[in-house]
């Protein structure tokens, strides 16, 4: 076994003690020699020489011996300070940290509060895994009234709900179909009436008061982000996250959700076995005395939380938002977002002074965080065994897969498949973050953003400087 650092010096400081002892007493026994052989016999000379003094030397107190080797001490020489200068990055900002100690490796104010644009999905993802656990689902159902020909279809905040037919899927594959919800309730109807009758049903009254269905835009994100298939209208009743094509992720959105969602669901009972022939929408509360016909469910958290990520669904990030926010006991509301995210992620202990959310996706540029509580959401992620690890699973990887899958080229296709990071780009923001396995392995966490006048250049940059990381390894130096 390697000899411990405390044991060998005390085996040093024992062997300068001998050796002192040793050279005193030879000196000593010299000069008592020179003064007393004067009248001194031979014989009593000789006998005098041959005494040897007796001298007790005290051993130290034995010291316990690690365990395991000690690390050799860390000299980091690997600088990327040259990629950080690349007029792409604009204002570059960020930190990485090494995950298993903590240690701040590079700081490039690490401090600074700045917009994160979609890497903002990561935090969200965080607190919807620890506030609403992993296998929360979202129903969607329908209850009867005390007149058989008013049905209530009751929103559950499921944005997933699919109007695709059976056979085919949306973007978000295994979500909950309208037609079996469809299916489910004419089934349960037609059970409860005698065989010569068929299920009628006139009027159809809507039950979207989960969260203000007014209350679905922000401020700050233009309107065009509809048009352009970024977000939809966040309200608790909408189908395949209100897409006009359910199969394109980047699909244009509508103006009305819930409107097409509720025809949707009435055109589904009629092919279900519906017998009238026109049906009248409302929008209202759930009349006292009505009761469960049939539900249909969302996919788990966990499954919603790896395709937001994945793919980086505003729209899927927002509805989250809003879960959290009612689950938390709030109102559900926009406003309400950045206090309920604030109470889900402070029971990490993580000092967030200066944070503001306002929203739950990245898409306003009003939102604030710091690399530093970016990159330290990321290392709690990193190195749990529970809940919140599981967003690990929807990373993108590079050069794979998600917002990722083209990404890493050129030079810097050396870090393919071994960066799984959060993409990030608005106006006046190219953000990345996530965790790299370095040339070494080593694996660090990081969070870069390259924000003020910067294009989409900056993203080519900020992957350059990743690769840089990537490099260096453990030898990452901050100079």
């Amino acid at each position: 076994m390697p000899q411990s650092p405390s044991t060998g010096k005390a085996r040093t400081i024992l062997g300068v003690v001998a050796l002192g002892l040793t050279v005193v007493l030879g000196a000593g026994g010299a000069f008592g020699a020179g003064v007393a052989t004067a009248g001194l016999s031979a014989e009593a000379l000789a006998d005098t020489v041959a005494v040897e003094p007796e001298v007790t030397v005290e051993s130290a107190p034995a010291r316990e011996v690690p365990a395991v080797e000690l690390a050799a001490l860390r000299i980091p020489t690997c600088s990327i300070s040259p990629l950080l200068e690349s007029p792409a990055l604009g204002e570059f900002s960020g930190v990485v940290i090494d995950p298993v100690t903590n240690e701040v490796l590079l700081d490039r104010g690490m401090d600074t509060l700045l917009a994160p644009a979609s890497v903002h999905k990561v935090l969200t993802g965080v607190a919807a895994l620890a506030t609403l656990g992993p296998d929360t689902t979202f129903p969607t159902s329908t209850l009867s009234t005390d007149d058989p020909e008013v049905l209530v279809l009751r929103a559950g905040g499921d944005l997933t709900l699919s109007a695709t037919p059976q056979g085919s899927e949306s973007v978000y594959v295994g979500a909950a179909k309208l037609a079996d919800l469809a299916e489910q309730t004419i089934a349960a109807l037609e059970a409860s009436l005698p065989e010569d009758e068929d299920v009628t049903i006139r009027e159809l009254v809507v039950d979207a008061s989960l969260w203000d269905a007014e209350d679905n835009w922000r401020d700050a994100w233009a309107s065009s982000a509809r048009t352009n298939g970024y977000i939809s209208r966040i309200t608790p009743l909408q189908i395949d996250g209100d897409r006009f094509n359910p199969s394109a992720v980047m699909g244009q959105r509508s103006g009305d959700p819930m409107g097409r969602a509720a025809s949707a669901f009435v055109t589904a009972l009629r092919q279900a076995g519906n017998s009238a022939r026109y049906v009248t929408i409302t929008y209202e509360g759930t009349p006292e005395g009505s009761a469960p016909v049939a539900s249909v469910s969302s996919r788990p958290v966990s499954e919603l939380v790896a395709y937001m990520v994945k793919e980086s669904d505003n729209t899927l990030a927002e509805m989250l938002g809003r879960q959290i926010s009612l689950t938390l006991g709030f109102d559900g509301s926009g406003d309400s977002i950045d206090e309920a995210l604030q109470t889900s992620l402070s029971t990490l202990g993580i000092p967030n002074e200066g944070l503001y959310f306002d929203d739950a996706s990245g898409l306003s540029g009003l939102t604030r965080v710091t690399p530093d509580f970016v990159a330290s959401v990321l290392a709690e992620v990193y190195r749990s065994e529970g809940e919140i690890g599981l967003l690990a699973e929807g990373l993108p990887v590079a050069g794979v897969d998600g917002s990722l899958d083209d990404r890493f080229t050129g030079d810097n296709a050396v870090a393919q498949g071994r960066v799984l990071a959060k993409t990030g780009s608005i106006q006046g923001t190219r953000s990345l973050a996530g965790w790299v396995t370095a040339e070494d392995d080593t694996d660090l966490v990081f969070a870069f953003f390259a924000t003020g006048e910067v294009s989409d250049d900056a993203r080519t940059a900020l992957e350059t400087v990743v690769t840089g990381v990537y490099s260096c390894g453990a030898n990452l130096a901050d100079f």
